[in-house]
């Protein structure tokens, strides 16, 4: 838990305290000031960005290595927000409104637990970018090849719960559409949920309340 505490100490400083972080940035505008842009269709670059969190981990298959709390989801949403290029997803909400906006939706909530989603579309190099002739590297920049495409198209999802302390047995969860994060065109109208209660996996709607009682 403290390494991930520092996570989102380092997220949340190199956003409110760092907005623009200029070495970085220009460090990276250097590197992949060539490309042209307009390749990235999904205006993210995972090597533009800084990971605060093993983005690839969270393609949307539940391993031990991909459980998603409150602190995994920020660090996966700030990942994200640093790795834009180009125009497409320069309107993407800032981080620090992003977790502002967490924190009063569950504050303010009727129900017990709020879930909030992320569904985003990335894109990444191909491990044989170079060596299959997609680009060519000089002086520490990257050039595209015309008529190549030098990327893979990758997934990040994750559903983490805004609240952490619960006392009783009987509880409400919901998963307001407000609080569903993406760039796709797909519509996320459901997720499934094991609440550990003995009834496994459970569809839980968005903007609908469902209700879980521990027996424990």
């Amino acid at each position: 838990m403290k390494k991930l505490l520092v996570f989102t100490g380092l997220c949340i400083a190199f956003f409110q305290g760092h907005t623009q972080n200029t070495d970085y940035y220009d460090r990276m505008e250097h590197i992949f000031g060539n490309i042209d842009k307009t390749k990235v269709t999904t205006g993210f670059l995972k090597e533009f960005g800084i990971r605060f969190n093993n983005v690839e981990a969270y393609d949307g298959v539940i391993d031990t290595d991909n459980l998603v709390d409150q602190t995994q989801w920020q660090s996966l949403y700030g990942s994200l927000y640093t790795m834009r290029v180009g125009t497409v997803a320069q309107n993407m909400t800032a981080p620090n409104v992003v977790f502002d906006n967490l924190e009063t939706q569950q504050d303010n909530a009727t129900e017990d637990v709020l879930l909030a989603a992320l569904y985003y579309n990335y894109q990444q190099y191909k491990t044989n970018a170079v060596s299959n002739g997609d680009v060519t590297v000089s002086n520490d920049q990257i050039f595209d090849v015309a008529g190549r495409n030098p990327y893979d198209s990758k997934t990040v999802f994750g559903v983490a719960p805004l609240n952490k302390q619960l006392q009783g047995d009987t509880f409400t969860f919901k998963l307001p559409s407000g609080l569903i994060y993406t760039n796709t065109s797909l519509s996320l109208s459901q997720v499934q949920v094991n609440f550990d209660d003995g009834n496994g996996y459970q569809i839980c709607h968005s903007n609908q309340a469902i209700y879980t009682v521990n027996n424990l």
